[in-house]
Formats: C-alpha cells, sequence, structure tokens
C-alpha cells in the first residue's frame, strides 16, 4: 500500500500534523466499517492470514479450520470446561503475538507502556493517535460487542463453565480497538507482526483456536446501528447471524421482540419481569401514556406542575410500593413517568425533586418552559 510520506509518522515524533490527525480519523472510520460489515469474505484468503497469525505466535498452524454460521454454533462445538484455559489456545495466539509486539515497539523509551490505553495516564501523544482510534472503534464496535456477549450468555446453558467459548465466539468485536491501532502502527511507522491478525479479525465475527482445530464465526447477516454506533433497529432484529440467532436493541439497549415491534401490547407482567433497570426503564418508555394505567396506579397528589402515582410492583411475595411522578419533558412536550422515592407525599415535591431540588416548598419558577 502507497502511503503519501506525509502522512507517515517517524521515530520519537512528538506531535501529529493536522494532516495526519485528519488520516487517523478517516483510518479509524474505515476500521470500524470494515468490523461491522455484513458482506461474505474470501474464506480462503481469510484462513491463509490465521496462518500467518499462528506463525507469528511460533506456534503450528491447526490442521482443520471449520467455518460456522453463528456463535452458538461455536459454543456448542467445544466442550464445555471448568478450565478456562484447558484446551483453548486463543490466549496464546492473540495475546502472545500482542505482548512480543509491545515488546518491539521502536519508537521512544515508552516502548510498550502507551499500549495498555488506561486513560488517566496517557500523554498527549498517545491521546492524538492511539486514543483517537481506540476510542472510536470501541464506541462503534467494542462496545455493542459486549451486548452480543450477554444475550449469547442468555441462551447458553451453564453459560458459567462455557464462558470462555461464548468470549471466543464473538471475539472479534472485543478484540477490534485494540488490533486496529496495531493496524495503523503497522501501515504508517513500520510493520510488526500483528498485520496479519489485525486483517484477520476484521474479516470475521469470532474465532476459537485450538492446537489442532480452529473455529470461526462468519459475519453476521445483519448489524444494525445508530447514528452513534449503538446497536440499534426499528424493523427487527439489530443482530442476526446466518443461522437465525439474533437479538434485539434499542439504540443500545437490550430489548424484547415485543417491545421493539409491538410496544402497544407490553403489558404489567413484561414491566415486572424485565432483567434490569435499563431493560424496565426502556419498556416504561415503549408503553408511552399507557404506562401508568397499565400498572395501575393511583393518584395521591395533583397539582400544576404534575401528578404524583402510587403503584404496587412486584410479585406477592415481593410486593413493593412505588411511585412516580407525571410530568411534561421539556425537551420533547411529551408527557413522561419519573421515579421518585416512596417516601415522596406530594407532586411539587415530586417534581422538586426530580429537578435535585430540595424540596416542594423551594420550587417556585417565576417561568416554566
Amino acid at each position: 500500500m502507497d502511503i503519501d510520506p506525509a502522512l507517515r509518522l517517524y521515530p520519537g515524533q512528538e506531535a501529529l500534523t493536522p494532516a495526519q490527525e485528519a488520516e487517523a480519523q478517516r483510518f479509524a472510520a474505515e476500521r470500524i466499517a470494515a468490523q461491522n460489515s455484513t458482506e461474505p469474505v474470501d474464506e480462503p484468503a481469510a484462513e491463509a492470514l490465521l496462518v500467518q497469525s499462528y506463525a507469528a505466535a511460533h506456534l503450528p498452524p491447526p490442521t482443520r479450520i471449520l467455518w460456522v454460521d453463528g456463535p452458538l454454533q461455536l459454543v456448542h462445538l467445544v466442550p464445555p470446561t471448568r478450565r478456562f484455559v484447558a484446551v483453548d489456545m486463543d490466549r496464546r495466539v492473540v495475546g502472545r503475538v500482542i505482548e512480543r509486539v509491545r515488546a518491539s515497539m521502536w519508537w521512544g523509551d515508552r516502548g510498550a507502556k502507551g499500549w495498555e490505553f488506561e486513560r488517566d495516564s496517557r500523554s498527549a501523544e498517545e491521546k492524538s493517535v492511539a486514543g483517537h482510534i481506540w476510542d472510536s472503534v470501541y464506541r462503534h464496535v467494542g462496545d455493542g460487542g459486549w451486548l452480543v456477549l450477554r444475550n449469547l450468555e442468555d441462551s447458553v446453558e451453564g453459560s458459567l463453565w462455557r464462558r470462555r467459548s461464548i468470549m471466543a465466539s464473538v471475539c472479534a468485536y472485543r478484540h477490534a480497538s485494540d488490533l486496529a491501532v496495531y493496524r495503523f502502527f503497522d501501515e504508517y511507522l513500520g510493520p510488526n507482526d500483528l498485520h496479519a491478525l489485525s486483517h484477520f479479525n476484521e474479516l470475521v465475527s469470532g474465532y476459537w483456536l485450538g492446537r489442532r482445530r480452529a473455529i470461526i464465526v462468519r459475519r453476521p447477516r445483519v448489524l444494525a446501528r445508530d447514528a452513534d454506533g449503538r446497536l440499534h433497529s426499528a424493523t427487527g432484529k439489530c443482530v442476526e447471524y446466518r443461522d437465525g440467532w439474533g437479538f434485539y436493541a434499542w439504540h443500545g439497549t437490550q430489548a424484547t421482540e415485543k417491545s421493539v415491534m409491538a410496544p402497544e401490547t407490553l403489558t404489567r407482567e413484561d414491566f415486572l419481569h424485565a432483567r434490569n433497570y435499563e431493560v424496565e426503564h426502556f419498556i416504561q418508555e415503549r408503553m408511552g401514556d399507557r404506562f401508568m394505567a397499565v400498572l395501575g396506579g393511583r393518584v395521591i397528589d395533583a397539582g400544576p406542575r404534575g401528578v404524583l402515582y402510587e403503584v404496587v410492583v412486584g410479585e406477592r411475595e415481593t410486593e413493593r410500593l412505588a411511585r412516580y411522578v407525571q410530568l411534561q419533558d421539556a425537551a420533547t412536550a411529551r408527557q413522561c413517568f419519573k421515579f421518585v422515592p416512596p417516601t415522596i407525599q406530594t407532586a411539587a415535591e415530586a417534581v422538586a425533586y426530580i429537578l435535585w431540588l430540595d424540596d416542594g416548598e423551594t420550587y417556585r419558577p417565576l417561568q416554566e418552559t
């Protein structure tokens, strides 16, 4: 690849030129697009890159390379084990090559230090190059990878002992940020041993690397994100693999099919059985104005600024009282419901609590917007 000499980095360079900064941003966007692509790849070419990665770690290549159409297929092909490293060489291939590259970096005496990405200790130079690329790729690739991982764990029995294979099945998204940085320096500073692995990683969804067998997960056929890079789709699954496994998400929040495709059918039970606060809040938002009616709330107090409701939540053995204030969202002009502590007694006090004021008596604005 021919690169404009003005864009190349040089050992000991203390600051980037404006052109180099622009090129780093372009490079990060290119890596994000490649890692999020759902296009089929040249599988023999990808296998050749994997063999080169083994060689870079001074390991013999696997005798068999198997491609699968989804992460669940990989998980079911790898025997569950209580010892995460018993039959798995992913750490030896990926980790060993990365450590070798870190130890051999030649730009100044900082060497490997800059590649731990400790946010509070990065130098200005590290922030300007590695920081931008790592943060951009993580925000648009890696962060969503953890949501895929959580959904996989929900789908796999005995996930505690299968966690190593579950993580391997989507590891390309988790490794993307680190490998994008190393690929940048491989191309703009000088060759390093992660050349093959960084290229291979962009062609797949995940991989389990063993002594005799390597299992590679093909890219999903659907991978939808919003403008901020969060997994999201309003028309179906945001992630769906070729074997049919996938899940729904709404602007980065895990969701059910009903909450995305048919929010008008959401029930009290859907809200009460939400797996965590994030999902609970999303179901509440999707219910919209129906929320309090569906939960069976009763009015405790009403005033010009809002209405305070009390509802019974939980099952019989774990019933508890919760209170919500209904008020107008200043940004959207929509009516919304906000959770407040059960000790709050008036609507004015509830609105004041939401606005981080001390109590209802001190909330006396001259004008509301």
